[in-house]
């Protein structure tokens, strides 16, 4: 997967972020992804029997490389970028990439660096006073068809975690619940 994780992080970085409210147009069940206010992974896990994570890159990320919306968003200061793809039952589901200053990592409880495998969701999830704010969401054009995105901030104890996710194809948001 990592050859076309690369291709599909790509693709997320491009992302033209609008609020959820300019896509009036989307159905229901994929606006509940979208919008989903708690944990992504948890999410995702309960729609198959084994979730998986599969890190792509975990380093220090120089602000030359994060758009300027990204530094605005994390008070322009340099972070830890940890990319991931996230799978349900060896499908490949969504691929993540999450930023997190490297001073936040410094003063918090959270060191994404060694996050390994884990879920970043289970992790600040696990914490009563996570928050959510600056949700986003994105309509890709790629070969395969147009694609979901979604970014948001995750406050954690007063800190700052960005994070973006790009559902692939195979992911749950596209297959419809039964009776809708």
């Amino acid at each position: 997967m990592n050859d076309s994780a690369f291709d599909y992080l790509k693709i997320l970085r491009q992302a033209q972020w609008q609020s959820p409210d300019e896509f009036p147009h989307l159905n229901h069940h994929a606006l509940q992804w979208l919008t989903e206010q708690g944990s992504l992974s948890h999410k995702l896990a309960e729609h198959c029997q084994h979730f998986s994570v599969e890190v792509v890159r975990n380093e220090a990320s120089p602000l030359p490389t994060m758009s300027q919306e990204e530094m605005e968003l994390l008070d322009h200061e340099s972070c830890w970028l940890r990319e991931v793809v996230l799978s349900g039952d060896t499908q490949p589901w969504v691929i993540g990439r999450t930023l997190m200053s490297l001073e936040s990592m410094d003063r918090s409880q959270y060191d994404i660096s060694q996050q390994g495998t884990v879920p970043i969701g289970v992790t600040v999830f696990s914490s009563a006073d996570t928050t959510r704010d600056a949700l986003q969401v994105a309509q890709i054009a790629t070969p395969e068809g147009d694609l979901f995105a979604r970014r948001s901030r995750l406050w954690v104890k007063g800190h700052p975690i960005l994070v973006a996710e790009l559902f692939l194809p195979e992911s749950p948001i596209y297959q419809q619940e039964c009776g809708q």
